[in-house]
């Protein structure tokens, strides 16, 4: 609508559209754009109670008008001439008034047909001032945690309803395009029980061409060895979906061309993943044009089960560093949202694109709430702020695949290497969580949508390369009777040896086996065990005092090595100077679905060789035995203190009663070392 000389004449405009209008969603546009325009007003008198009661009085004929026409798709000219005849100053109310509150009516009673009126116009290109969806999932069916704020909106703003936006600035620097093909066919996609995959390839960038120009200028990045790279990603994306994975996100620059055209093979596959984000390739485009029209790109490619042609994306930041990638952007960016029918807005961003300030806001304005992102880059701290904006603003679920595992120069980690993935997520307490992993090779991460839970699978490995988990136990028994303290060696004549591979039978239980690592020392004061706090926004036993342990993964031998792996994945510990000295028998714990083994470990002076994982473990501690067995608050005089969880009680109560004759056990008292920083 044309500019007008004064507000008299914009609100004649708008009663005059309305009167003729029977589309509600332009409707309703109409009423957002008369609110924009004088916001001032508005904003002066929307708060007054008075005024919204007076308005409101005087539309209930038009709300009884509404209510006999619950079925109604359109506006009918009745309703039309009823509507323009209603905007009008009421009592001293400003008219601008009344079209806010006219135009949650509109929102209220038609919302049901404006996804139809954005699929007509699918693909749908907004300019400024256009209305754009604002849809949502309902998390209470997709989360077991509450969110960190309201699902659709975090403000009061008066250029939307709960369902409608107007198009703002962003719509000039960004090519946005609303998609509505996927609508239906992902309808589903996110779910409590979907797993999003992560896929980390390689281990150095010495894996990669980088061939650089005479400016030092690099095209195209690709693997080194293609065929090579291949079956590793193969064989990443095969454990990604054995795990559960229906979302598998690849790195940037991982693939070339043609992998990621083959890689559609694994959404065709009854057991793959309904969505899979191929990472991204350099090429140049026409790939056989004269060399001054071609253009450089980095594209992303995806593929959708049951969806024949790829889903693309376009990086438009190039990168600087560690290389200057040599590609040649559009001048004006595309950034598209895939729809899906349950509320979910779906986009891709490659890398630094979600390091542009501009880029992100306008990703927090179209409401992007799934958000993929294959990524190449050295550290993803840079990327937390951006992925927590947007958990913020649209509740969103962000999923960053970063690759390699190791680059030259890369800054410092509490975990001893550059984050390999970043995820965020509605129901985590910090909104982001980065994935620290202690070896930089192959891998895979992924994180369960309900839960918020995320594990590491390492890529599997030669059984030579394993750590002799039968030998270290008898060693460490051996050692720990010749040179441990008393109550050790009394303990260690009590113990069974670790079972070599996970304990019970897949045909008598139906829980997942894992393991905890029961670490003993012994500062001359009798024997302490190492608990972990665990983070307070985890889905399972937030907050509680805990032995490090978790879930056996497919290339664990057996609980030892599940103990230790997630004890050094938790903690830092290096497994070198711990002694395996035996077992206890398994606890089944239902409503959590595991079958867990108490794996027992001495050693005399632990090393953390890296930092905890802040994702899982708040705080870490020595306790006595005693006051861990108990089960009580460690801390009587703190008001917040953790509790200790049932199963580690239960498993140092069974340790002080093998003790107990000794009496090398009663000690009232246990310090817990809170990691700096952290509330």
């Amino acid at each position: 609508m044309a500019a007008l000389a004064t507000p008299q004449d914009r609100l004649e405009a708008v009663r005059a559209a309305l009167a003729r209008e029977a589309e509600p969603l332009v409707a309703l546009t109409h009423l957002l754009h008369l609110c924009r325009d004088q916001h001032a007003e508005l904003w002066e008198r929307i708060g007054d109670p008075d005024c919204r009661h007076r308005v409101t009085a005087a539309l209930e004929p038009l709300t009884a008008m509404l209510a006999a026409r619950a079925e109604a798709a359109t506006v009918d000219a009745a309703l039309g001439r009823a509507l323009a005849d209603a905007l009008v100053a009421v009592e001293g109310v400003p008219a601008v008034v009344v079209a806010r509150a006219l135009a949650e009516l509109l929102d209220g009673h038609f919302a049901d047909t404006f996804t139809d009126s954005f699929r007509r116009r699918s693909p749908y290109q907004p300019s400024v001032g256009d209305p754009i969806p604002l849809d949502a999932p309902d998390l209470r069916g997709v989360m077991q945690m509450p969110p960190t704020a309201p699902p659709w909106r975090l403000a009061n703003r008066l250029d939307e309803t709960r369902h409608v936006r107007l198009a703002g600035g962003w719509a000039v620097q960004f090519r946005v395009v609303f998609d509505y093909s996927l609508y239906d066919g992902l309808a589903g996609l996110v779910t409590a029980e979907t797993v999003v995959a992560t896929c980390h390839p390689n281990r150095t960038m010495a894996e990669f061409e980088l061939p650089k120009d005479a400016d030092g200028r690099t095209f195209p990045v690709r693997p080194a060895d293609p065929a090579r790279q291949h079956q590793l990603i193969d064989r990443l994306i095969g454990r990604a979906c054995a795990a559960g994975a229906g979302i598998v996100v690849l790195p940037e620059l991982a693939v070339t061309a043609s992998m990621a055209r083959r890689l559609r093979e694994w959404t065709q596959r009854p057991d793959g993943p309904r969505l899979l984000i191929a990472g991204s390739h350099h090429h140049e485009d026409p790939p056989d044009g004269e060399p001054a029209r071609r253009r450089r790109r980095n594209t992303a490619m995806a593929w959708v089960r049951g969806h024949e042609q790829p889903l693309t994306h376009d990086k438009h930041s190039p990168a600087d560093r560690p290389v200057v990638e040599d590609i040649q952007p559009q001048g004006w960016p595309e950034q598209r949202v895939y729809v899906l029918a349950d509320g979910w807005h779906l986009v891709i961003a490659i890398c630094r694109d979600l390091l542009n300030p501009e880029a992100v806001h306008a990703l927090a304005e179209v409401g992007a709430n799934l958000v993929l992102v294959p990524a190449m880059s050295e550290s993803l701290t840079a990327f937390g702020g951006p992925a927590a904006q947007l958990v913020g603003a649209r509740q969103a679920l962000v999923a960053v695949a970063n690759n390699p595992g190791q680059w030259p120069d890369a800054p410092a980690t509490t975990a001893g290497g550059p984050a390999r993935a970043l995820f965020g997520h509605p129901g985590f307490a910090r909104q982001t969580r980065l994935v620290h992993t202690p070896d930089p090779g192959p891998g895979t991460a992924l994180l369960t949508v309900g839960s918020g839970q995320i594990a590491w699978l390492d890529d599997a490995r030669d059984a030579s390369s394993r750590d002799p988990h039968d030998q270290r136990q008898a060693n460490g028994t051996a050692s720990a009777r010749r040179d441990g303290p008393a109550w050790l060696r009394s303990l260690t004549t009590h113990l069974a040896a670790p079972p070599a591979t996970g304990t019970g039978s897949p045909e008598q239980i139906a829980l997942r086996p894992a393991a905890v690592l029961v670490l003993l020392t012994d500062d001359g004061d009798g024997p302490r065990v190492l608990l972990t706090e665990r983070a307070r926004d985890l889905g399972d036993y937030p907050g509680r005092l805990v032995f490090p342990g978790g879930a056996a993964d497919a290339r664990d031998a057996g609980p030892v090595a599940t103990a230790l792996r997630e004890a050094h994945e938790e903690t830092g510990l290096d497994p070198r100077p711990v002694q395996i000295i035996g077992a206890l028998p398994a606890f089944a714990l239902p409503d959590s679905g595991f079958l867990v083994t108490p794996v027992l470990a001495w050693s005399a002076a632990p090393v953390f060789s890296a930092g905890i994982n802040p994702a899982e473990v708040r705080a870490l501690g020595w306790f006595h035995l005693p006051e861990v067995a108990s089960g009580a608050n460690p801390y009587p005089h703190a008001d917040a203190a953790p509790q200790v969880g049932a199963m580690t009680a239960a498993v140092a109560d069974l340790l002080t009663g093998i003790l107990d004759r000794a009496d090398h056990t009663r000690h009232p008292y246990a310090r817990i070392a809170a990691v700096p920083g952290r509330d």
